[in-house]
């Protein structure tokens, strides 16, 4: 009984907590990067530009379940770095989005002036 005791004693002393718990918590955002470019193809650096990102559920044209825009300067080489989850919230709440539910699907809408006249760029799973 002694050795049994000994042997909990030590794997718990080694033991790394946080293998024990499961993570509980959605996403708090997700890293996002795009070069910008204009409607001619042009890299669009240094500029503010604005862009509309939905979720979309189970398909690419299925229900947005969440939708956010963002303010974003360009780069030297047209790149923007924003996180999804953490623009201003046109519809939805990121924190409720059912994640395993089904597929979801981004799509990415751009307007490369700054303003709200978006073109969709695109919709990725």
């Amino acid at each position: 009984m002694k050795g049994i005791i000994t042997f909990v004693g030590v794997f718990l002393l080694f033991h790394e907590p946080g293998l024990i718990f499961a993570q509980s918590t959605p996403p708090q955002g997700i890293s996002y990067q795009a070069v910008i470019r204009s409607t001619s193809g042009a890299i669009v650096p240094l500029q503010s530009v604005r862009l509309r990102l939905s979720i979309r559920d189970t398909t690419a044209a299925g229900t947005v379940v969440y939708q956010e825009t963002h303010q974003a300067t360009t780069n030297q080489h047209g790149l923007v770095n924003l996180i999804i989850g953490q623009g201003t919230v046109v519809s939805g709440a990121f924190a409720t989005i059912n994640w395993g539910a089904a597929n979801k699907f981004l799509q990415v809408e751009v307007d490369p002036a700054g303003g709200t006249n978006y073109t969709n760029i695109g919709t990725q799973q």
